[in-house]
C-alpha cells in the first residue's frame, strides 16, 4: 500500500522544493549559499530566504574554537627526542574561504598546525624551548598563523600541552620500546 501511494509523497516533496524557505543563521555562525551550484553567496547572522530547487547552503561556527593536536615524537635540533602535543585556538574570519574552498576545516587546521609545530620544534634545542615557554608559544602562534593563511581562520594562540623528553626504539617498524605511553606511527 505504501509503495502504491509513495509517488504522492515524492510529488509533495518536489513541490516543497519549489517554494522559498527561511533559514536562521545564529549570531555564533555564518554561512555560504551555493546558488545554481556555482555562485557563492556569504550569509551573515540573521534571516535568509533561499530556493531549495536551485540553492544549497552550509553553516559553520565562527566563534572561538579549539583543536587538540595529537602528541607526536620528534627530535629537537640538539638531537633530543621529545613528545609534543598542543592546543590550537582560532576563530573563523573568512567564512567563504573556510566553507567554499576547504572540504573539512577542522582536519586541515589540525594537519597544518601539527606540521608547522613539529617543524618549528625541530629547529630549536630543548633548552631554548624550555627557557621561555611563553615566547616559544608566541612564535608557534605566528608560524601556525602563516601556515593557515588563506584557510579562513585567524589563529589566536598555540599552547603546548605536552612537551617532555622521551626514549623510543623501533624494531623493524613493527614494535616500540620506550618510556612513553603514547604509541605513534606503528
Amino acid at each position: 500500500m505504501d509503495k502504491a501511494f509513495g509517488w504522492i509523497g515524492e510529488i509533495f516533496q518536489t513541490l516543497l522544493r519549489l517554494l522559498p524557505w527561511l533559514v536562521i543563521v545564529p549570531s555564533t555562525h555564518a554561512g555560504v549559499a551555493f546558488v545554481h551550484g556555482h555562485r557563492v553567496k556569504k550569509w551573515e547572522p540573521g534571516l535568509h530566504w533561499y530556493w531549495p530547487v536551485v540553492t544549497t547552503y552550509k553553516l559553520m561556527m565562527t566563534v572561538r574554537q579549539t583543536q587538540k593536536i595529537q602528541s607526536r615524537v620528534i627530535m629537537t635540533s640538539d638531537r633530543k627526542t621529545v613528545i609534543v602535543g598542543a592546543m590550537v585556538t582560532y576563530v573563523v574570519d573568512d567564512i567563504v574561504a573556510a566553507l567554499a574552498h576547504i572540504a573539512d576545516l577542522a582536519s586541515d587546521v589540525i594537519e597544518r598546525a601539527q606540521g608547522a609545530i613539529l617543524t618549528e620544534i625541530s629547529k630549536h634545542t630543548m633548552d631554548e624551548i624550555q627557557d621561555d615557554r611563553t615566547a616559544f608559544n608566541l612564535k608557534l602562534t605566528e608560524v601556525v598563523g602563516k601556515s593557515l593563511n588563506g584557510y579562513g581562520v585567524q589563529i589566536l594562540q598555540i599552547q603546548l600541552t605536552e612537551f617532555a623528553p622521551t626514549r623510543s626504539l623501533a624494531l623493524n617498524g613493527q614494535a616500540a620500546i620506550g618510556n612513553y605511553t603514547l604509541w605513534t606511527g606503528f
